[in-house]
C-alpha cells in the first residue's frame, strides 16, 4: 500500500536528524504519577481554566500520554472504552467507531481535538471518521456529563477533547512503526524545536490496513432474496473494512501566540456493509480534513484581567469514490443488473472567532464571559443515483442509468449555510475553605432554527480531607442536522421547524480517599431528554417525516477505583450500570452493565506489563426484533513494553487474548451481529532522540 512507502521515509527522515540519543532512560508511564498526583492533575475541560482534577466541578477523567502507551492502544477508541458511562460500538456501516455516553446514541456526544469540534452539517464525527492515532496524543479530557453551558452544541451526555502534541510539549524527537495482524502497518514522526523564540512542533502519522473482514453469514439483501426467490446476495462473504490514514500537524508558538495546521485524510476506505446491512464489496471512499487555528493567551493581562482569543478555519471533504453499492448487481429480481449504485460527494468549510476575558477583582470570585461567532457552509454536493427519486421528482425506473440529482430538492442534501452567534458566563465562587460554587450559562441564536439557552450549576465540598462531595446539574442541547431540517430521500422527509434536542442531568459524585494507596469513585446520575428527533410516518401519510417526537429518562450508577498496592503494581476498575425507561427510544445497541479492569506491573525499571479486560453485558432487542439478547463477551487485551537500550523502546500486544466471539449490536439485515476482530497481535519499534546538535 502508499503508506508502507510513506512509512519507510519517516524512518529516513528521522536518520538525519541531527541529535543524540539519551544515555539512561527509564520506561516512563502512569505508574510515575502517584495516585495522589492524579487527583491533583490539572484539567481545562470542565471550566476553560485550569483546575485539579479533584476539585472539578463535573465528572472528569483524563488519559495521559503515558497512560495510553502502557496499554498498547494505538488509536484513541481503543482506549475509550476504559472510562466509566462510555460504550464505544462498532457501527456496521465502515466499522465506525461510535462514542455513545451514559445509554445515549453517539449524536448526543461532543469530540473535539485541542478545542475544536469534529462534528460536521451532516454526518456527526464524518461519514468515514476512524478515531485518532495515539501516537499524536499528548492527553485526553473527557466529562462524563452535559457540556453545553461550555461548549455549546451536542454535548448533552458527554464531551471529549483530545490535547495534541505541539509546539512546546514536545521535548524530544520520536520515531516508530508499528506492525501487526489484518495487514496493519503504521509508522510515525514527532519533532519539536526552539528557532529564534518560536516553539515548533511536528507530528506525522501514517497507517494502513485491510480490516479485519469479519465473516457476516447472511445480510439485507439475503432476506430479499428469500422473498424474491432469487441467489444475488454476496453472503455469505466477508465485510471489507480496509482503510489507509494520513495525520500531519505542525504548530509553532511564541509567547501568548500559537498556530495550529492539521491535515488529516482517510482513503481506499472500505465501508463493509451500508445502512441497510447489505455487503458492498465496490466501495473505495475518502475524506480530508484541514485546520488552521490561529489563538491567543495571557493570563496576566493585568492585575485582574486575562483574555483569551481564537480564530479557527476548518474545511471538509467526503467521497465515495465509484458509490455506495446499496444493492448487488441482479437486486430486486434483475431489474438492476448494475446494482443500485449511489454515488456521493460534500465539502463544507466553517470560520469561527470566539474571545473571552476572565475576571479575578471580586474577592472569592473568578468570572468568565465571552462572546463567539460561527459560519458554517455546505457548499458542495454532489449525488448521482439510479434508483429513488430523480432530478424531476419522480421516481426512476429500474435498471435506469445514472443519473445526477444535485442541486435539486432530492439530493442527500442542500448546499446552505449556518450562522451561530453565541455568548457565555461562568462564575466559581469560592464560598469556603470547603465549598465552591460554579454557575455558568449559554446562549446560542441559530440562523436555521432558533435560540436555547442552558444553564449548568457545579457544587463542590470538601467535606473531610478524604471525601469530596459533587452536586450537579446542567442542561444541554443538540441541534438537527442538514438531512433532519432540509433533505429529501426516499427512506424520509425533512422538517424546517425542528426544535433541537435537549437533555438536563442531575448527578451526585463521592470520592472517597481511605488512604494515599486508594481512591474510590462513587457517581449516582439521573439524564432525562426531551424534544427527541425520529423520522416518523405521521397519521394519514405514507411518507415519514423527521418530528420531535417524544421523551425517555436515564438513570445510572458508575463505580470506579485505584489502588496502588505496591510501588511498581498498580490495579484499577470501574463498573456501570445504565437503567434506561421502556420507550422506544431506549439504546438497545448498548450494554445495561458494563465492567473494566487494568493491571499495571512494572517489574523492573526496562519492563512494563498492563493487563485489560473489558466485559460488555448482554444487550437486548427492539420491540420488533424476535432475535435473542445479544450475548454478553469478556475483551482481554496485554501489552508487553521495554525500554533498557539507550533510546530504543520495544512493544508487544495480544488484542482479545481469548479469541472471544465478540459481536456487534446490528439491525435485525445483519441476523447473526457483527462479529468483532479475532485474536490479533502487533509489535511495535521506537527510538526517542533527545539533546541537540
Amino acid at each position: 500500500m502508499t503508506n508502507c512507502k510513506l512509512i519507510l521515509l519517516i524512518i529516513g527522515l528521522a536518520a538525519n536528524i541531527p541529535v543524540y540519543a539519551a544515555h539512561e532512560r527509564q520506561l516512563d508511564h502512569f505508574l510515575s504519577l502517584s495516585l495522589e498526583e492524579l487527583m491533583e492533575l490539572e484539567v481545562t475541560i470542565s471550566t476553560d481554566t485550569k483546575k485539579p482534577l479533584s476539585q472539578a466541578p463535573a465528572a472528569v477523567t483524563v488519559i495521559t500520554e503515558e497512560d495510553i502507551k502502557a496499554t498498547g492502544a494505538t488509536n484513541l477508541v481503543d482506549i475509550l472504552e476504559s472510562v466509566p458511562g462510555i460504550h464505544v460500538r462498532a457501527n456496521q456501516f465502515a466499522f465506525r467507531p461510535l462514542v455513545q455516553f451514559r445509554g445515549t446514541s453517539a449524536i448526543q456526544t461532543l469530540l473535539m481535538i485541542n478545542g475544536v469540534s469534529m462534528r460536521d452539517l451532516m454526518w456527526g464525527f464524518g461519514i468515514f471518521w476512524k478515531g485518532i492515532p495515539s501516537s499524536i496524543i499528548d492527553r485526553v479530557e473527557i466529562i462524563r456529563g452535559p457540556g453545553s453551558a461550555l461548549f455549546g452544541a451536542d454535548a448533552s451526555a458527554g464531551v471529549v477533547n483530545v490535547i495534541t502534541k505541539t509546539a512546546g510539549k514536545i521535548d524530544s524527537t520520536e520515531v516508530g512503526v508499528r506492525s501487526g495482524s489484518f495487514n496493519s502497518n503504521s509508522g510515525w514522526l514527532q519533532y519539536g524545536d526552539s528557532w529564534n523564540g518560536f516553539d515548533i512542533g511536528l507530528t506525522i502519522d501514517l497507517s494502513g490496513t485491510d480490516g479485519h473482514d469479519p465473516l457476516v453469514e447472511s445480510d439485507g439483501q439475503t432476506q430479499q432474496d428469500l422473498a424474491l426467490n432469487t441467489e444475488v446476495s454476496h453472503a455469505p462473504a466477508n465485510a471489507q473494512y480496509g482503510w489507509d490514514n494520513q495525520d500531519i500537524r505542525f504548530s509553532v508558538a511564541n509567547r501568548g501566540w500559537r498556530l495550529h495546521l492539521d491535515y488529516m485524510r482517510h482513503s481506499k476506505v472500505e465501508v463493509g456493509l451500508t445502512g441497510a446491512g447489505v455487503l458492498d464489496p465496490l466501495t473505495r471512499a475518502e475524506d480530508s480534513r484541514f485546520n488552521l487555528d490561529l489563538l491567543y493567551n495571557n493570563p496576566d493581562l493585568s492585575d485582574v484581567w486575562g483574555i483569551d482569543a481564537e480564530l479557527r478555519y476548518q474545511d471538509l471533504d467526503y467521497s465515495s469514490g465509484d458509490g455506495f453499492q446499496e444493492r448487488p448487481p441482479g437486486a430486486f429480481g434483475g431489474d438492476y443488473p448494475q446494482g443500485v449504485i449511489n454515488r456521493m460527494r460534500s465539502a463544507e468549510r466553517r470560520m469561527a472567532f470566539e474571545v473571552s476575558a476572565l475576571y479575578s477583582g471580586f474577592n472569592a470570585h473568578s468570572l468568565r464571559l465571552g462572546v463567539g461567532y460561527t459560519w458554517q457552509d455546505l457548499y458542495y454536493v454532489k449525488q448521482l443515483i439510479n434508483s429513488g427519486i430523480g432530478p424531476d421528482g419522480n421516481l426512476l425506473a429500474p435498471g435506469s442509468p445514472l443519473v445526477d440529482v444535485s442541486d435539486t430538492p432530492f439530493a442527500f442534501a442542500p448546499e446552505k449555510t449556518r450562522t451561530i452567534r453565541y455568548l457565555f458566563l461562568q462564575d466559581v465562587w469560592s464560598m469556603m475553605d470547603d465549598w465552591q460554587l460554579t454557575a455558568g450559562i449559554r446562549y446560542d441564536d441559530y440562523s436555521d432554527f432558533g435560540d436555547t439557552l442552558n444553564p449548568r450549576l457545579a457544587l463542590v465540598w470538601q467535606t473531610s480531607d478524604r471525601i469530596t462531595t459533587k452536586l450537579l446539574y446542567g442542561r444541554a442541547f443538540r441541534p438537527p442536522s442538514f438531512q433532519e431540517l432540509f433533505a429529501e430521500t426516499s427512506f424520509s422527509k425533512p422538517n424546517p421547524d425542528l426544535d433541537p434536542e435537549r437533555s438536563e442531568t442531575v448527578e451526585l459524585i463521592l470520592t472517597f480517599i481511605p488512604s494515599s494507596d486508594l481512591t474510590i469513585g462513587i457517581n449516582l446520575y439521573r439524564l432525562d431528554q426531551s424534544d427527541i428527533i425520529r423520522a416518523v410516518t405521521l397519521p394519514g401519510q405514507s411518507d415519514r417525516q423527521f418530528q420531535n417526537t417524544g421523551e425517555h429518562a436515564i438513570r445510572g450508577i458508575e463505580l470506579e477505583t485505584k489502588w496502588q498496592a505496591t510501588e511498581s503494581l498498580r490495579f484499577s476498575a470501574n463498573y456501570t450500570v445504565r437503567d434506561s425507561d421502556d420507550s422506544e427510544f431506549r439504546a438497545v445497541d448498548q450494554p445495561k452493565q458494563d465492567a473494566y479492569v487494568r493491571t499495571d506491573w512494572q517489574f523492573n525499571s526496562d519492563w512494563n506489563w498492563n493487563i485489560e479486560a473489558n466485559w460488555i453485558g448482554g444487550r437486548t432487542r427492539s420491540d420488533n426484533d424476535s432475535r435473542e439478547a445479544l450475548d454478553d463477551y469478556i475483551i482481554t487485551d496485554t501489552t508487553v513494553r521495554y525500554s533498557g537500550v539507550n533510546g530504543w523502546e520495544f512493544g508487544f500486544s495480544v488484542r482479545n487474548l481469548f479469541d472471544e466471539d465478540a459481536r456487534e449490536h446490528t439491525a435485525s439485515s445483519v441476523a447473526e451481529d457483527l462479529p468483532l476482530a479475532e485474536r490479533n497481535v502487533y509489535a511495535e519499534i521506537l527510538y526517542k532522540f533527545s539533546g541537540g546538535s
